[in-house]
C-alpha cells in the first residue's frame, strides 16, 4: 500500500518565499544549492513533508519532443500548477525503490499515466534518484516511489514549534476516489472537501500556522 508522501505550494519567488518561512519559524532546505535551487522542502520527521517550487521555464522545442515520447501528463499537470495559487499538488508514495506493482496495477485498471525516473543532487550534495508516475487524469495525486538515499532528516526542529501536518484538505469533486481507496489505506491525514478540487490546505499539528496566510 501507499501513504501520503507530500503536498507542493508553487511560488513565483523561491528565495523570497524562504525568507518569509524561515522568519516564521519554519526550518527550510533547498533542493540545491540556493543559487540553483527550483524548490526547498519543509521536513518534519514523520508524515507529510511540504515542497515550496517556482516552475522552471520550459522552451518550446523541448515541450514538442515531451509530448512526443510521451509526456504529455507531465506537461498537462504542469500547466495546472501554473494557473494555481499556492497549493497546486499532492502525492502518494511506497516503501519501495520502484514502481513495477502500480505500473502493473494501472495498466490492468488501464489508466493512462507516464512512469519514468528522475534525479536531483540535493543540498548536501548527495544524488537522489526516485520513480515517478503522473497520471493523465490531473486531478488525481501523482504517485513516486521511496527515495534511493532518504533524505529526510532523523531529527527536525522548527522554531515555531510544529512537528507534522496533521491534515491534508483536498477537493472531492472529480477525484476518482475508489482508485485512492485501493492505493492508500492510512487515510487518516486526508479530508475530502464537497464541492472543490485539488489540494484545498494543510493543516499543523497544534498550531493554526497557515503556508498561504505566510506566502500570499
Amino acid at each position: 500500500m501507499m501513504h501520503l508522501s507530500h503536498v507542493l505550494f508553487r511560488t513565483d519567488n523561491l528565495q523570497r518565499s524562504v525568507q518569509q518561512l524561515t522568519d516564521a519559524g519554519f526550518s527550510v532546505e533547498y533542493g540545491a544549492h540556493p543559487s540553483k535551487a527550483y524548490n526547498a522542502f519543509i521536513w518534519f520527521e514523520e508524515g507529510v513533508f511540504i515542497e515550496i517550487f517556482k516552475i522552471r521555464t520550459i522552451p518550446l522545442l523541448f515541450r514538442w519532443l515531451m509530448r512526443i515520447f510521451g509526456y504529455s501528463p507531465v506537461l498537462d499537470r504542469m500547466k495546472v500548477w501554473n494557473e494555481s495559487s499556492g497549493w497546486c499538488d499532492w502525492s502518494l508514495e511506497t516503501q519501495e525503490k520502484d514502481l513495477k506493482y502500480y505500473q502493473l496495477l494501472l495498466e490492468y485498471l488501464d489508466i493512462g499515466c507516464k512512469i519514468f525516473k528522475s534525479t536531483r543532487k540535493d543540498f548536501h550534495g548527495r544524488k537522489l534518484s526516485w520513480r515517478l508516475a503522473i497520471p493523465e487524469d490531473t486531478q488525481f495525486p501523482f504517485l513516486m516511489s521511496a527515495y534511493s538515499l532518504n533524505p529526510r532528516p532523523e531529527k527536525m526542529i522548527h522554531p515555531n514549534g510544529i512537528k507534522k501536518v496533521r491534515i491534508i484538505k483536498v477537493g472531492k469533486e472529480k477525484l476518482d476516489t475508489v482508485l485512492l481507496d485501493a492505493l492508500i489505506e492510512d487515510k487518516k491525514p486526508l479530508e475530502l472537501i464537497e464541492g472543490c478540487q485539488g489540494l484545498q490546505t494543510v493543516e499543523f499539528l497544534h498550531s493554526d500556522i497557515k503556508i498561504e496566510d505566510i506566502l500570499i
